[in-house]
């Protein structure tokens, strides 16, 4: 069994990296056209947990907190209007070399949950965590490059107007809320890919983005 006591923290972190490349989105977020794949929480875990104990890592959360509460209105087929919480979180990771406490890396992350009751604040922590793992280990998500390349590019563009978008409504609670009122979407999160990719057009022909 190799030992990878004598190797320092960024070197064990790229360890991680070279081992992760990519995890494939298995999972369904939303429902009908906009619906989306997404990269589960728990694979991105338990691919990570695998490796940091393989290579003597652990990533903790060492600081939280909530940066932002909105309420954005739906009105529903009936004529009834919906209100849902979006919580933004700001989470730190800390990635400690096991082998050599004194050595650590804090990566910060932003998350962002829905729901109508009071389960916001725990959903925006875990996409924050799983946010800050990907972003620090630099793993790649949507289908293997190796096998579909041109299927992969597509999916990445998509992802980083999504991520665009998504980052700017985050920032700014009246136009999101607007915008989730002219889609008729609870949030930015249930906006298909062409709403969202209608949004990033228009953005950027304000000069926004």
């Amino acid at each position: 069994m190799t030992d990878y006591k004598d190797i320092n923290l960024y070197q064990k972190i790229q360890k991680v990296s070279d081992e992760i490349k990519n995890i494939e989105k298995n999972t369904t977020v939303g429902t009908g056209s906009s619906a989306y794949k997404a990269v589960a929480d728990i694979d991105v875990l338990l691919k990570v947990k695998q490796s940091e104990t393989k290579y003597g890592l652990i990533s903790i959360p060492v600081r939280q907190e909530l940066v932002r509460t909105d309420q954005v209105m739906k009105q529903s087929r009936d004529g009834y209007q919906t209100v849902t919480f979006a919580d933004i979180v700001k989470m730190t990771v800390r990635i400690i070399n096991i082998d050599n406490t004194s050595e650590y890396i804090d990566v910060e992350s932003f998350g962002r949950g829905l729901d109508s009751g009071d389960k916001g604040f725990g959903k925006a922590s875990t996409y924050a965590r799983k946010y800050a793992l990907l972003n620090a280990y630099k793993i790649a998500t949507g289908e293997d490059p190796d096998e579909q390349a041109s299927q992969e590019m597509a999916v990445s563009n998509i992802d980083e107007i999504r991520a665009a978008v998504t980052n700017y409504c985050m920032n700014n609670a009246n136009y999101s809320s607007q915008l989730c009122q002219y889609f008729g979407c609870a949030s930015v999160d249930e906006m298909s890919s062409e709403q969202i990719k209608q949004t990033f057009n228009s953005l950027r022909k304000k000069g926004i983005l």
